[in-house]
């Protein structure tokens, strides 16, 4: 997918503006820290002050995208908008953001918005943290617990429910359909 962006990058026109903004890209939520998600290129003719990028917005607000960088390359600024290292996206959770980007060379200045759609990914299960019971409060297991007990229940996307339970073989936590390798 970066390859294909590249490619349509180095083989494109080149553009003034902020991608013609407003633009749209789509993101899997499977995608994580340093993906690359969008190639932005501007022509500035001015070295002084040096051109600049900035991210001055993202609704709703997040630290999942890192500053775009800038760079030149072959007399045309390029910039590169990343996730950053906390990037954990989830479809269900948040399924658009709308980032609003300055570029600025010279005393001109172009300002611009970049919605990204995060699409779901079924093949991606991510945990939700902790585990913890319906009211809230940290599951407590007992150390007298017996093999084979139920401690709680796992609910996947698009999946009937499955009982977790201790595996008496290996004494360690796992699912009855042997599913994950956990026995």
């Amino acid at each position: 997918m970066v390859l294909l962006r590249l490619l349509v990058f180095l083989f494109a026109p080149v553009v003034s503006d902020l991608c013609s903004l407003p633009c749209f890209i789509n993101v899997s939520e499977s995608q994580g820290p340093g993906t690359i998600l969008q190639f932005l290129s501007f022509n500035c003719s001015s070295y002084t002050p040096t051109p600049t990028l900035e991210l001055l917005n993202v609704q709703p607000p997040t630290t999942f995208f890192n500053p775009p960088s800038l760079a030149r390359w072959q007399g045309t600024y390029v910039g590169k908008l990343t996730l950053s290292s906390s990037a954990r996206l989830d479809a269900l959770m948040v399924n658009h953001y709308k980032l609003q980007l300055k570029f600025t060379c010279g005393n001109h200045v172009m300002e611009g918005s970049l919605s990204v759609d995060v699409q779901r990914d079924l093949s991606h299960i991510q945990c939700a943290g902790q585990f913890a019971s319906p009211a809230g409060e940290m599951i407590q297991v007992p150390e007298t617990v017996t093999p084979g007990a139920r401690l709680y229940t796992l609910l996947l996307p698009g999946l009937e429910l499955h009982g977790a339970q201790v595996s008496p073989e290996h004494g360690t936590v796992g699912d009855r359909m042997g599913v994950g390798g956990w026995r």
